[in-house]
């Protein structure tokens, strides 16, 4: 599939954080939002590379209630990570409407 690039989001009093700042702890269960601030889904799972890096993050898409959900896998690449400045919110954006993560191919594990 195209990769996709970040949404380059700015919001009051948030930063942009690097993954390599970031524990799986902080990221798993992260909402991850669209351009236009939709909730899309949350971050259900991180997939490491062989010597333990984040490399991937696996979005749980769409359902209800977690009934339903697609996992999507993608790159930290395509997504980008703010924190609020006094650290009690972290946030995940894509720049993609759920709509069009449903149709990516779904991750298998």
């Amino acid at each position: 599939r195209p990769m996709m690039t970040p949404p380059a989001i700015e919001r009051d009093g948030y930063n942009t954080v690097r993954v390599e700042d970031l524990t799986a702890e902080d990221l798993t269960g992260t909402r991850v939002y669209g351009p236009g601030d939709e909730d899309v889904g949350e971050i259900g799972e991180l997939l490491l590379t062989n010597d333990g890096k984040m490399d991937r993050a696996v979005i749980d898409v769409g359902g209800f209630l977690g009934v339903g959900e697609r996992p999507v896998a993608v790159t930290f690449d395509e997504l980008q990570i703010v924190r609020m400045e006094d650290g009690s919110d972290l946030r995940v954006y894509i720049d993609s409407s759920q709509e069009a993560l449903e149709q990516q191919p779904e991750y298998e594990g």
